[in-house]
């Protein structure tokens, strides 16, 4: 019998997101395996958890992410024995314990774009390669990322190991697919959507911009969080005079993204720079053809299933947008592609490919 797996999931609240989503899933796949222990600030559905406080979960911002280091540090290495192994499905490392530590890394934004996540800037530049030297094994979501950790840090090649995140098959799929979903955002023309748009390396401008000289009647659906970005980007349509021609409907609770996906022309993914690139496999997953720009982890995300645009140029993606409405046959084609794409991933290949390394 292997010795026993304890699991820092102090990233997870009620509503995860991002990293959150990652660790749910993937603890909910490792559960099926004998010998972890869950040590966790909420519940989790088909989970045994041993329960942490509440204090480090994302719900409490920038206190819960001081709690949540805090934590890490000096609460949790009194949790475990010297052979146990001690998971982190996020870029968190005990300094101060002798038991065995994987880590994972999912993408460097705060270096690349410290604009983004100023508050995590200092702690990549000054605590992460002192985590990383700790970590015995580090779990990279995608090659790029694993590119990225070479780059920016002294890290043994030896020590990482790829594993491509999942997606939620169960949600995500041509049967959660609802009319009336569509009625209740109001929508009523033919449209192309975004998700995840609170961000500036999301690059929707560029979107914007195409849509502009777009000759077709389709319009532009933005999901996300009202931000300063997206007060930007509101701003942008209404100097493009094409405020008609968008519409950014706010936050969409998961169970409702499914139907938007599919009922959508495409789905539009302009970002600069991504761990992973989720969405893709999302979208992909509900029979909506993808348009993804081509840099970091996403070709290896999409593979052969989407129509790609030069980065940045809004030309180009005007051309790809205006290929998909007119072409049934070329959207036909990159439907059939994507579902054959998605098989590639799943939680449980993530969790059984985790698994390995304890």
């Amino acid at each position: 019998m292997k010795n026993r797996v304890v699991i820092n999931s102090s990233i997870l609240n009620e509503s995860p997101a991002g990293l959150g989503v990652y660790a749910k899933n993937v603890i909910q796949e490792l559960n099926r395996f004998d010998n972890y222990l869950v040590l966790s600030p909420v519940k989790i559905e088909g989970v045994n958890v041993e329960e942490i406080s509440k204090y480090v979960s994302p719900s409490y911002k920038k206190i819960g992410g001081f709690a949540r280091v805090l934590w890490t540090q000096f609460v949790l290495p009194f949790k475990v024995n010297k052979n146990d192994t001690i998971y982190h499905p996020f870029q968190y490392v005990s300094l101060f314990t002798k038991a065995k530590q994987i880590i994972t890394i999912h993408d460097f934004i705060p270096l690349i774009y410290p604009d983004v996540a100023k508050h995590q800037n200092k702690f990549y530049k000054y605590l992460m390669p002192l985590l990383l030297r700790k970590a015995d094994k580090i779990i990279c979501i995608s090659q790029n990322t694993k590119k990225d950790l070479m780059k920016f840090y002294n890290v043994d090649e030896k020590k990482i190991k790829v594993i491509y995140n999942g997606y939620d098959s169960n949600l995500f799929n041509c049967k959660n697919v609802k009319k009336e979903i569509i009625k209740k955002y109001n929508i009523t023309d033919d449209y192309m959507i975004m998700v995840g748009a609170s961000y500036p390396h999301k690059n929707l401008e560029m979107a914007l911009y195409a849509l502009k000289d777009l000759e077709e009647e389709c319009k532009l659906v933005v999901v996300g969080k009202d931000s300063k970005y997206i007060l930007k980007l509101k701003a942008l349509a209404t100097e493009l005079n094409i405020e008609d021609k968008v519409k950014f409907i706010g936050y969409v609770p998961d169970k409702d993204l499914p139907s938007l996906y599919s009922y959508s022309k495409g789905f539009i993914y302009t970002t600069l720079y991504e761990g992973f690139g989720l969405p893709i496999l999302e979208a992909m997953a509900c029979g909506t053809v993808v348009l993804s720009s081509d840099n970091s982890s996403l070709p290896e995300v999409y593979g052969e299933g989407a129509l790609v645009f030069e980065n940045n140029n809004s030309k180009d993606l005007k051309d790809k947008m205006k290929l998909i409405i007119n072409d049934e046959d070329l959207r036909e084609d990159l439907i059939a592609k994507s579902f054959e794409n998605i098989k590639r991933f799943s939680w449980e290949n993530t969790a059984r490919e985790i698994n390995k390394l304890f």
